[in-house]
């Protein structure tokens, strides 16, 4: 198997563990009681570790991805290093919303009534550092992708039309992130990752091909 197709299956494989964990990733719908909070920290736990271990499968693809399209302008290294940066956000947003925030829930259950106020203060203020980190990724990973497909398109590699969504679909989303039109929350995050499952997938394919595509 070569490097080329080794890297287009984690491509693929973890767009696909993007998908996975954000159909199996726990909704709050109001306050919750007593007796849910244990399955709580249980699904968010592994719904978590899976978008951890997934972002781990991709930057492995991302290397390969970056080695493929790789030119003398060093967009696509560009890419890779900019990527990185976004993937340490998402996997501190992951941890802190997969086992944090579940096991504050667990403590502020367990504590005296009168004190909810304070754990109150503490979950938003644990939700706004989520909500940081996770507005860093997705910034950070659209501007990975740009730099990508504008390697593409200078180097070739991979098909024109992953650089022309890439070019348009990445930038697009992260101007709605700016300008508050969309929330890092839990169907944000849903939007964020089908864009990048179609990127990614599509790369991944065009990879796991034997034929080079210029």
């Amino acid at each position: 198997m070569t490097d080329n197709r080794k890297a287009g299956i984690a491509l693929i494989a973890g767009a696909v563990g993007g998908i996975v964990t954000m159909a199996v990733h726990p909704h709050r719908a109001g306050s919750m009681t007593p007796d849910q909070i244990p399955h709580l920290v249980v699904t968010s736990g592994l719904a978590h570790s899976l978008a951890i271990v997934s972002f781990v499968v991709l930057f492995l693809g991302a290397c390969g991805l970056t080695r493929r399209i790789a030119g003398p302008d060093r967009l696509a290294f560009a890419g890779l290093v900019v990527y990185g940066f976004a993937a340490v956000a998402v996997m501190m947003a992951a941890a802190v919303s997969g086992f944090v925030m579940p096991h504050i829930l667990l403590d502020e259950v367990s504590d005296a009534r009168a004190a909810a106020p304070q754990w109150q203060i503490v979950a938003a203020s644990i939700f706004q550092i989520n909500q940081a980190f996770a507005g860093i990724f997705s910034i950070g990973l659209s501007a990975a992708i740009v730099l990508w497909s504008v390697s593409i398109v200078r180097n070739g590699g991979l098909p024109r039309w992953i650089a022309v969504y890439g070019c348009v679909a990445a930038p697009l989303f992260a101007v709605l992130v700016v300008v508050g039109h969309v929330r890092m929350d839990v169907h944000g995050m849903i939007v964020l990752v089908l864009i990048q499952a179609v990127w990614y997938v599509g790369a991944g394919v065009v990879m796991c091909r034997r034929e080079v595509v210029e």
